[in-house]
């Protein structure tokens, strides 16, 4: 299944870190040695190059690792980390130590959280409107190792050994943590409303309704899927069946891995992107609006280049500041014995390795994939898992991550030569210094950007991808606008208060604070473009 990778700042100097989940041993041995496979954290030097830290702020885990996500649950202005394991998950507190820098210290049992099952994806997010951020851990299925069925696929010299897929195991429920707002967490997933049976890989929390409550999207690996509208108060009702993402458009659930979501489909609202198995295709649900999705995915442009691929983490981001947000999608099988399997109806074999993707957006809900030109990485097999994206060295064109599976992961550094603009936006609740305020990392904003006559709509979700934390900074490509004559941000406190930014100079990065009138600049090098389309490691 792979593993994440998150972009953290973990020492708030505006350049994003970067945090690798790591695997290892399966089942994992409860005896290991600490100087066994662990996690890594790399410091942004911020002239290019990264410094391996992990022992130092003492982020040594153990375990297997599977996923991660990123937020500052406790309002003090550094972000934490939850990290997820094959039986467990760790959340990891980011405070000061006695040389005046930063160090992370476990405190989930001191916070209250317990989890176990085969945890995977999760997610923060402000769920009850109070301010402080909230957890969203998935698991998959229940897996009993001493019971494990063999299992077998069709191939043309016979049957060959494969991993079970998830058929073979009962589904289970997830969980979901309430902040006490204290450093502390309740489990409160026997009352929330969450559905049994799920087999949950990928999470985002945003407003799906627009009712500005912050709503759960869970993908299912082979089950429905479960599209979770917050009630208030801690309740939510499954919807998904009701909405139309529970499946496709035939009625089939999905193989659901990766999740992205945010306006693909230029009518403002966030529309939901799935990726999927082998022979399934990506799935794009476009928002009609009053909680209603139509599946779209075949005259999307992805369906069709997607099929014979089985696809793991994405990003939605701007890759030439068109204005029009692009995907990327990490490809690669589940089986290693893939070549041994029987060929696809095309006549070709099943891969392991396979290759990435990049869908170049029109705004408007069609994509056309330009892997081949952008870049050499994508002429390569990979068995691509984790992918979080963010404008790592701070010039204005936004980077990738993708962590691999059995092998090196991959930094992709955008190098687009683009005559276009952009902005990009850090914003800051109020919580901290308000009681009515926004969580501090403003995780469910709703963002109106208005340059050059157009206007861009993004969300600050949280959860996404697969596995994985995106930065939470906001990228926002303009086109040929040379400034932006407004920012609009709503806010995700419980009034939904509305705050006004603008005119702004474009090409340049702000911090936007939940009540205050001015922008403070950003962390960053001096602007600057430099002329070509190519995405490069």
């Amino acid at each position: 299944m792979g593993s994440g990778v998150a972009w953290i700042d973990f020492d708030k100097d505006g350049y994003p870190d970067l945090f690798f989940v790591q695997g290892g041993q399966f089942p994992p041995d409860p005896n290991a040695p600490p100087a066994g496979p662990t996690s890594r954290l790399y410091r942004n030097q911020g002239d290019g190059t990264f410094i391996d830290v992990t022992a130092r702020v003492g982020l040594v885990t153990p375990g297997y690792g599977q996923g991660v996500t990123v937020g500052d649950y406790d309002n003090d202005g550094f972000p934490d980390l939850f990290v997820t394991h094959f039986n467990g998950g760790w959340l990891y507190h980011n405070e000061p130590d006695a040389a005046g820098g930063r160090r992370f210290r476990d405190v989930t049992k001191e916070a209250g959280i317990a989890v176990s099952g085969w945890c995977t994806s999760c997610a923060f997010g402000d769920l009850h409107g109070t301010g402080h951020l909230d957890l969203f851990v998935c698991r998959y299925f229940e897996l009993d190792l001493k019971t494990y069925p063999v299992c077998t696929e069709k191939g043309p010299d016979g049957p060959v050994r494969t991993a079970c897929p998830p058929k073979y195991f009962p589904g289970t429920r997830s969980f979901l943590f309430r902040n006490n707002g204290n450093g502390t967490f309740t489990d409160i997933s026997d009352t929330a409303g969450l559905e049994s049976g799920g087999k949950a890989l990928g999470v985002v929390i945003l407003d799906l309704d627009g009712d500005g409550r912050q709503d759960i999207f869970v993908g299912n690996d082979e089950v429905s899927n479960h599209q979770y509208q917050n009630l208030g108060s801690g309740r939510f009702r499954s919807v998904g069946v009701l909405t139309g993402t529970a499946a496709t458009a035939l009625g089939r659930p999905m193989g659901s891995m990766g999740i992205e979501a945010g306006d693909m489909t230029g009518n403002g609202r966030p529309d939901l992107f799935v990726t999927t198995f082998f022979h399934e295709s990506t799935v794009l649900f476009r928002n009609q609006g009053n909680n209603f999705f139509t599946d779209v995915s075949q005259g999307a442009g992805m369906f069709a280049p997607s099929r014979d691929k089985v696809g793991w983490g994405t990003a939605l981001f701007d890759a030439d500041n068109d204005g029009n947000p692009d995907l990327f999608v990490a490809n690669g099988h589940m089986h290693r014995e893939a070549a041994r399997m029987m060929i696809d109806e095309t006549g070709l074999p099943q891969m392991y390795a396979q290759l990435a993707q990049f869908f170049r957006g029109n705004g408007r809900g069609l994509f056309r994939e330009e892997s081949e030109a952008v870049g050499p990485y994508f002429r390569t097999p990979w068995v691509g898992r984790g992918v979080a994206q963010a404008d790592y060295d701070n010039d204005g064109r936004v980077d990738l991550a993708i962590n691999h599976n059995g092998g090196p992961p991959a930094l992709l550094r955008n190098l687009s030569d683009t005559p276009h603009h952009w902005v990009r936006l850090e914003l800051e609740g109020s919580r901290q210094r308000n009681p009515a305020g926004s969580n501090r990392d403003a995780v469910g904003a709703v963002v109106t950007v208005r340059a050059g006559g157009r206007s861009f709509v993004r969300f600050l979700k949280g959860g996404g991808s697969y596995y994985s934390a995106h930065d939470t900074r906001i990228s926002v490509g303009l086109g040929d606008a040379t400034r932006v004559d407004e920012i609009t941000v709503r806010w995700p406190n419980a009034a939904g208060t509305v705050q006004r930014f603008g005119p702004l100079a474009a090409d340049r990065g702000y911090r936007l604070l939940e009540g205050v009138a001015e922008p403070l600049p950003a962390v960053g090098p001096v602007p600057r473009h430099s002329p070509r389309p190519e995405i490069t490691p």
